[in-house]
Parts: C-alpha cells; sequence; structure tokens
C-alpha cells in the first residue's frame, strides 16, 4: 500500500499537514509491530493516531489544534451536537465513537498503564489495527482529492488496500508471496470489453478486435493469469498455437511478440507462456500506453 499516496491524497484535500505526517507515521509502525507481535509498542502507537485524528477533525471543523487533544472532551462535543455540525455524520459521529473505542482498549492495557496487570494482547491490536484502517479510509473517503471518475477509482482501490487485515509473523513472507500476486483490480480495468473468462478457458470479448495484434496476445496472457489466479484453471498460460487461433498471425508471428516482451516468459516444458504476478503491472502498463 502507498501511504505516500494516501498523504498526497489527504493534503490536497486540504487537512492538516503536521496532523497528516503524524497519523501516518503512527499507523504504519502500528502495522510494522503487528507484524513483529510488538503488542505493547502497536497499542501506543494506535494511540498517538488517534490523537491525531481529533486534531486534523479539530481543524476541519474550524477548531483550535491542540498540542495534547483531550480526546473525551472531543468525542463528547462531537456527539453532542457542539462541533462539527457542517461534516458529514460519519466525521461528527461515527468516527469520534471509534476513536472512543479504540482509545479505551488502548488505555485500558499495559500499552500505556503499565500497574494495569493487563497484557496487550493480538485481538486488541488487530481490533485497534482495523478500527484505524476503517477511520483513515472513511477520511480518505471523505476529504480526499478525488476530482474525477479515474480519481475516485483510485481512490476506491486505496481504501480497499487499507481494508486488508493485518496479520503478524515475519515480514519476510510479504516477499515469498509476492511472486504471484498482482492487483487484480487493475486487471479488471485493463481487460474489460476485451477478454472474458468463461469457466476454465478465455475468449476473446467484443471489443478484442480493436487491439493491435500485440496488444491481443498480451491480453488473451493476462486472462490466462485470471483464470488460473480464480482457481478456474491450473494453467496460467497459453501456447502460441492456441493465441494464433483467436489473431490473425500465425505461431511464429506469436512467438516473436512473447519475446519481444521481457514481462511475458516460458512457463512450462511444453511451450506455454505466461505472464507471471510479478510482472502483471508490467503488462498493464505495455496496454495502458500502447
Amino acid at each position: 500500500m502507498s501511504l505516500e499516496r494516501v498523504r498526497q491524497e489527504l493534503l490536497a484535500g486540504g487537512l492538516h499537514e503536521e496532523s497528516v505526517d503524524r497519523l501516518l507515521d503512527h499507523y504504519q509502525s502500528m502495522q510494522d509491530r503487528m507484524a513483529e507481535s510488538e503488542y505493547d509498542e502497536a497499542g501506543t502507537h494506535i494511540g498517538n493516531f488517534c490523537e491525531n485524528m481529533v486534531n486534523i477533525l479539530l481543524d476541519q471543523m474550524d477548531e483550535n489544534i491542540q498540542s495534547r487533544p483531550n480526546l473525551g472532551s472531543f468525542v463528547n462535543n462531537c456527539t453532542s451536537g457542539n462541533i462539527g455540525g457542517d461534516e458529514p455524520k460519519s466525521i461528527r459521529l461515527q468516527i469520534p465513537r471509534t476513536l472512543r473505542a479504540a482509545y479505551d482498549i488502548r488505555n485500558n492495557r499495559d500499552s500505556v498503564h503499565v500497574n494495569l496487570q493487563v497484557p496487550v494482547n493480538h485481538a486488541d491490536t488487530q481490533a485497534g489495527i482495523a478500527m484505524c484502517s476503517w477511520m483513515l479510509a472513511e477520511v480518505l473517503r471523505v476529504y480526499g482529492d478525488g476530482g474525477g471518475t479515474e480519481d475516485m477509482e483510485e481512490i476506491g482501490d486505496l481504501i480497499e488496500e487499507l481494508s486488508e487485515p493485518v496479520t503478524d509473523g515475519n515480514p519476510l513472507q510479504d516477499l515469498e508471496a509476492s511472486h504471484d500476486d498482482f492487483d487484480r483490480r487493475a486487471v479488471v480495468r485493463a481487460l474489460d470489453g476485451t477478454v472474458q473468462v468463461v469457466g476454465d478457458d478465455v475468449h476473446p470479448d467484443r471489443e478484442f478486435n480493436s487491439l493491435d495484434t500485440s496488444e491481443q496476445v498480451v491480453s488473451l496472457l493476462l486472462g490466462w493469469r485470471a483464470a488460473a489466479d480464480l482457481g478456474n484453471t491450473d494453467d496460467a498460460g497459453a501456447s502460441a498455437s492456441w493465441i494464433s487461433g483467436y489473431v490473425d498471425v500465425g505461431d511464429t508471428r506469436v512467438r516473436q511478440i512473447f519475446n519481444a516482451h521481457d514481462f511475458i516468459q516460458n512457463g512450462s516444458e511444453n511451450g506455454d507462456y505466461q505472464i507471471p504476478g510479478f510482472r502483471v503491472e508490467e503488462a498493464i502498463n505495455y496496454l495502458e500506453t500502447s
């Protein structure tokens, strides 16, 4: 997830820059600590996230930002209608209530008060991060600088990324999984109207013939990557002879197209070619810029 892109959207939407920077720093840190099973430290960052969220919303409500914001007073003022009357319901009511819940988890555990004898556990941290993720996504939805349809689609993608659950464990596992991972929504956008996945097969769609030959080849291979990811087939790629059945050139020319693109690889001994998950973005960029 690109928190820098989230930052750009929030700042373009007019939110308080210093508080946004701190908010996102703590958001990243709480996730890092969660991944390392350092639940006490994650709880501290959850609390700091909540305090910076308060200042962001105070600024939007034309109230004074506080060096040590009183979260309880802010929540009470919002829910009683004393401040934020012009803001959407999610900002003046739902986020304050969520702030209180996240902050209470943090305040009633050893992450803050070591004399409580209540250790922070996985569920505490998971719940706190989930609430912070929802609040960040909602602020992004309300204030993000989505001036056009494409911008709003990108903001939607960012919100979906924020909604992904955070799990603990060795962070290097992300590298292990990344070989076959890719942006599935981007594939949908790239293939919409040109290629269909039909059961365990891939077929051209209504706009397929508007593509040039090379684009057709790449689109069909992307379709196979999608079919394999859906679990519809064990084959993530296709042969030159299969591709040539749908394009106006022979096997030799199809192989030339395969070899012209670094993101296309020979995926099996029987001659099938495929686009690995970690090269999907390059294939999409090719289709979008051709």
